[in-house]
């Protein structure tokens, strides 16, 4: 339980950056990794992977270097 507060403290913040990086509404997703901590990461990248394929369409095509 000591260990879960820091790590969910650095999760939370690491998701309000990353959601404000990329227009995912910051405040939601900075409060559920406070709330849940690190267990809330892969549905954070679904999420981010979704609103990509979203805002590419289609026949959207992205390289990654």
């Amino acid at each position: 339980m000591l260990l879960f507060i820091p790590i969910a403290i650095v999760s939370s913040v690491y998701c309000y950056i990353q959601a404000h990086k990329y227009a995912m509404g910051p405040r939601r997703w900075g409060l559920l990794a406070l709330c849940f901590g690190p267990f809330i990461l892969p549905m954070f990248r679904t999420h981010k992977q979704f609103r990509l394929l979203k805002a590419l369409g289609p026949q959207g095509v992205r390289f990654n270097a």
